[in-house]
């Protein structure tokens, strides 16, 4: 999984929450073109359809619904990895 799919997915999963794209883009600070191109590309990746847009408002599919809750668990196990990376980086090691 390359890190454009991995920054997505967090996109994917703000924009879940929030049912909309503007609140998310204003969060990151980038242009709502740009977090809807981040859902795009995880749509096209996976060959389905996550958000139903129309103007008005953003709602879930059935498959965005089982996706959301895949991403929030990926995502967590990916922090908590790049964590215990970091900590050990940070731990004193040699002989003394």
């Amino acid at each position: 999984m390359n890190t454009n799919l991995v920054d997505a997915m967090r996109e994917f999963v703000q924009v879940a929450d929030a049912r909309s794209f503007r609140g998310p883009a204003r969060e990151l600070r980038v242009s709502n073109a740009l977090v809807t191109r981040a859902i795009v590309l995880v749509e096209e990746d996976l060959g389905v359809r996550l958000l139903n847009r129309t103007t008005r408002a953003v709602s879930l599919t059935v498959a965005s619904v089982r996706y959301v809750e895949g991403c929030r668990a990926s995502l967590r196990r990916l922090d908590r990895l790049e964590a215990a990376v970091v900590a050990l980086d940070d731990a004193p090691g040699g002989t003394v």
